[in-house]
This record gives C-alpha cells, sequence and structure tokens, in this order.
C-alpha cells in the first residue's frame, strides 16, 4: 500500500511541476536547453570529450575510403503545407492553449527578422505573411498564454537577397498540461482535416457531376452524337 502511494505521488509531482525548453538562435549559433522548475540543462550543443574528437575524425575518414554503394531510388518529397494551412495549424495550436487559460508560460521571446528574397514580391508576400502570424500571436498573449517578456522586430530588405534572424524562446508548463493541449490540438487538428477532405470529396462529386451534365446530348464539337443521329 506504502509503495502505491510513493508511486501516485511521484505521478502527481511529475504531472504538476513545471517542464520547459529554452531555444536560441543568435548570430548564428543555436543552442538549446531544457528547464526543470528554475533550473537549465545544456541539451545542444554538447561538450565533446578529449578523446572523442579524434575517434570522430577516424570515423570519418573510414567512411571516405568504403566504396560508394548504389543510390537508391529517390522518394518523392512530400508535398510542403500553403501558407493558409500553417495559419490554420497556428490557430489550432493557440485555441488549444486558450482553452486551459494561461497554463502555458512564455518566459521570453525574442524575434529579429529581416525578410529579405531574390524576388520582391516574394519578400513581401513573406513579410505579410509573418506579420499575420505575429498579430494572431499578440492576439492570445494573456488568453492562451502568460508572455512575461517580449522583443519583436521585423524588417523587410530589398537590398539584400538572404533572410536573416535572431530568435530566442523560453517557455514552461507542466506535463499534465502538455497532455492536456496535445490531446485538445489532436482533436481538433482531426476535425480540421476531416472537414478538409469533405470539402475536398464534394468538389470532387460537384466537378464529376458537371463533366457528366456538359457531356450529355453532344460532342466536344457541339454535335449530335452518332447513336442519337434518326
Amino acid at each position: 500500500m506504502i509503495v502505491l502511494l510513493v508511486i501516485v505521488a511521484v505521478l502527481v509531482l511529475l504531472l504538476v511541476i513545471p517542464f520547459g525548453v529554452s531555444a536560441r538562435y543568435v548570430g548564428g549559433e543555436p543552442s538549446v536547453a531544457a528547464r526543470v522548475l528554475c533550473f537549465n540543462i545544456k541539451l545542444y550543443p554538447r561538450k565533446e570529450k578529449p578523446g572523442k574528437e579524434k575517434k570522430a575524425k577516424k570515423e570519418k575518414k573510414a567512411k571516405k575510403e568504403k566504396p560508394e554503394k548504389e543510390t537508391v531510388k529517390e522518394k518523392k518529397p512530400r508535398p510542403k503545407p500553403s501558407p493558409e494551412e500553417l495559419l490554420q495549424l497556428l490557430k489550432i495550436g493557440l485555441d488549444a492553449l486558450a482553452r486551459f487559460k494561461r497554463k502555458l508560460t512564455v518566459n521570453r521571446f525574442m524575434l529579429h527578422l529581416v525578410i529579405a528574397s531574390d524576388d520582391p514580391f516574394d519578400a513581401t508576400m513573406t513579410y505579410g505573411l509573418v506579420n499575420t502570424a505575429l498579430g494572431m500571436f499578440d492576439g492570445m498573449k494573456g488568453r492562451a498564454f502568460k508572455l512575461r517578456q517580449c522583443d519583436i522586430r521585423t524588417a523587410l530588405d530589398f537590398d539584400s537577397s538572404e533572410p536573416r534572424f535572431d530568435a530566442e524562446l523560453t517557455l514552461t508548463i507542466s506535463l499534465g498540461r502538455i497532455l492536456a493541449v496535445v490531446f485538445a490540438a489532436g482533436w481538433d487538428f482531426m476535425k480540421y482535416k476531416m472537414k478538409a477532405a469533405k470539402a475536398q470529396k464534394a468538389a470532387a462529386k460537384a466537378e464529376e457531376e458537371r463533366k457528366v451534365s456538359n457531356g450529355t446530348g453532344t460532342d466536344p464539337d457541339g454535335g449530335i452524337p452518332a447513336n442519337q443521329h434518326v
């Protein structure tokens, strides 16, 4: 009985303790750390052991010396989601968080983004899309999550072709709330996919009916089919 109570107490503690992650990309150098209570545990980049670097070089050299195997058939790339789908997914995630009323704490959110592209039109469209997403994020502040520090700057550069950015995100949430949010977001995502599939099926059926209707009684040139001549 005591063992069972201890196990239950540990599980409850794990569900209540705030866990989180801290991710940074500043000056072209990424770093990731796990956060437990108020402590950060560095995950990336890892410190390499003294003899590990030499071993890695030897393994790399051995791999180069091995004869290359026959290339496997290239897999077809998966279609990338459209900007509208990405915004819909963002909305689903934020709505799921909003149901639990500020259960997620964003300790710090920093984004310094300069948008650039070879095509000025693409750069302008991307700039508008990014600011739309940031507007949705700002609109959910205080409802879906509690934001402590925020530093957002976006700019458009027509003189450059390469975008550049610095970003930092630190957030915490309990494991129990993570499971609840994931379940809610997953349910909303399933409903969204079912609705999209239903709409696609209806559109395909309407298109088929239109083709049948247009093809009845006349040939492609507008004449009467041979089997209908008197």
